[in-house]
């Protein structure tokens, strides 16, 4: 039997969303009979920590988590990996990409401040499109500041653990993201960077989903071959990789996505028969 389930948040196990208990029923029924038999659930998550924490409560399981893609991971409660950004390696990376790209929102992720947006040279649309989503993520939104003050304060005080670059709505901005990612990468060898639909997600060398999984699968003691992987974006990639042969993706994932794991699946409560075949479907998993 498979020892861990690592599993990504939204489009994943947040999939399909419930407002008011986060995680559908058959989803969370999963989890319960997976944990009863001794398995450890890992969220692998691009959110933040107090995002995990929130839902670790909501849920009342005892989850584990690899948060910021992988510069944060938390075990039975206790921070056991901490990473963040060399202030000036990251400050020179984005002045580079504001100069040759311009794009439209710069995001920053601390453990105060989830979501910290300098302000940047945005059409109207894009602005109001990009509020109009926040404004209705409700109980999955996570708090945001707009300010350059508080952007490149936390910056110089090396808080940072993650950032994201919108390059753009469009279709043709989508496969740019996913072009560039490739690019930056050769160009910038200090980051770790992964595309997420039409953003470009930045983490520390050495901190990725990937990563976070391999740390934690090693200080448990675990053997990296009981673990089960499952996602569906761009970011989800590297865990696919390193993880290929008990790796799951979400078939509402782009086609580029779907083709780096192993196997294609609806929901995560279809992987009851792979972890936990031997713990029948329950009455609230049979209620959807």
């Amino acid at each position: 039997m498979y020892q861990v389930l690592a599993t990504d948040l939204d489009g994943t196990l947040f999939y399909p969303k419930r407002q008011i208990k986060l995680v559908n029923r058959k989803n969370r029924a999963l989890l319960r009979d997976f944990l009863s038999v001794g398995g450890r659930v890992a969220m692998v998550s691009s959110r933040s920590g107090q995002f995990l924490e929130k839902t670790k409560r909501k849920l009342g399981l005892p989850l584990d988590y690899i948060g910021f893609d992988g510069t944060i991971i938390s075990v039975d409660g206790k921070i056991v990996y901490d990473r963040v950004f060399d202030p000036e390696k990251a400050k020179e990376l984005l002045s580079y990409i504001r100069k040759e790209y311009g794009p439209g929102l710069i995001l920053m992720s601390t453990d105060d401040n989830p979501q910290i947006m300098t302000r940047t040279k945005v059409s109207k649309t894009t602005n109001f499109l990009y509020f109009a989503y926040e404004a209705v993520q409700g109980a999955y939104r996570e708090p945001w500041v707009r300010s350059d003050q508080k952007f490149y304060g936390e910056l110089s005080k090396g808080k940072v653990r993650k950032m994201m670059i919108l390059i753009g709505i469009s279709k043709k901005k989508q496969l740019l993201a996913e072009k560039l990612t490739k690019d930056w990468s050769e160009r910038y060898p200090d980051f770790e960077f992964t595309w997420l639909n039409q953003f470009i997600e930045i983490t520390p060398k050495g901190c990725s989903k990937a990563s976070g999984i391999a740390f934690y699968l090693d200080y448990l003691r675990i053997n990296h071959d009981n673990v089960v992987v499952v996602g569906d974006s761009g970011n989800d990639i590297p865990m696919f990789e390193a993880y290929h042969g008990a790796s799951y993706c979400m078939n509402h994932a782009k086609d580029s996505v779907k083709a780096k794991a192993s196997h294609v699946i609806s929901r995560v409560s279809d992987l009851r028969s792979v972890l936990c075949p031997s713990v029948g479907s329950t009455p609230s998993e049979k209620e959807g």
